[in-house]
């Protein structure tokens, strides 16, 4: 359908922001990219639009038909996608930057991804990933896109650590603002969870982070961009250092 299109949500706005903000300080520019778990394709487009090269992989053929329409519809060519799971790729080919924005929590075999997105990284390369924060905060938006998890502050830190990386940043992003929005999102998604059948944690993996809409309402674009957002963004940075919000955003660097 021609009013069928991706459509960025707040957290992803938020996210996305101060993740470009951490690679333009810490990765130097040229550099090649992994982005795993990429979704859309938005994030790894816009770093090939900034000059950086790379690799953008996720399994789902949902998200390959999206990234690839994606990449044609912004003319990019110096990134290539490839529809595989994280655990096929091989290590030969190395990168500066890996990134993985929504992943882990998926992953049953999460120290293994720790371990592979070491492997993938030069010496001194950089790991950029966000996950969901605070057990407590589970709900069924957690279960509606296929979590497995949240995560605890200093369990992160012991998994980085043991996986041979040293914290450089580990910022809890968004708060209040997506603390708020989390509580009407497990409201929607009990209500949603209610009326639909069950399906596979695997299928709703798939379908997490496309956010692909019927764009029947114009003024959800209106305010889902960052320039709406602008404001709210920058209030938010002002506690990116306390352990408030329901998500982290953490970059580490290979021992």
């Amino acid at each position: 359908m021609k009013d069928r299109k991706w459509i960025p949500y707040p957290r992803y706005i938020f996210r996305k922001e101060l993740a470009l903000s951490l690679v333009k300080k810490y990765v130097p520019s040229r550099s090649r990219f992994l982005e795993i778990g990429c979704a859309s394709g938005d994030f790894g487009i816009t770093l090939a639009k900034r000059g950086y090269t790379g690799v953008m992989l996720d399994f789902s053929s949902e998200a390959a038909d999206q990234v690839l329409r994606n990449l044609e519809d912004r003319e990019v060519t110096n990134v290539r996608f490839e529809n595989c799971d994280l655990f096929e790729i091989g290590t030969e080919e190395k990168f500066e930057l890996v990134t993985m924005f929504e992943v882990l929590e998926h992953v049953e075999r999460q120290e293994e991804a720790f371990k592979k997105a070491n492997d993938l990284l030069n010496e001194g390369g950089m790991f950029l990933f966000s996950v969901p924060s605070k057990a407590k905060l589970w709900g069924a938006s957690d279960v509606l896109v296929g979590h497995i998890r949240r995560y605890e502050k200093k369990q992160l830190i012991c998994l980085l650590e043991g996986s041979g990386f040293r914290v450089v940043r580990l910022l809890s992003y968004g708060f209040p603002w997506l603390n708020v929005i989390k509580y009407f999102r497990d409201r929607m998604a009990r209500k949603k969870l209610r009326s639909q059948e069950r399906s596979s944690r695997v299928s709703l993996t798939q379908k997490s982070g496309l956010n692909v809409i019927v764009l029947k309402t114009p003024l959800f674009r209106f305010f889902s961009n960052k320039y709406f957002l602008f404001l709210p963004i920058h209030i938010s940075r002002l506690f990116n250092r306390f352990d408030l919000a329901e998500g982290y955003l953490c970059l580490a660097r290979k021992k």
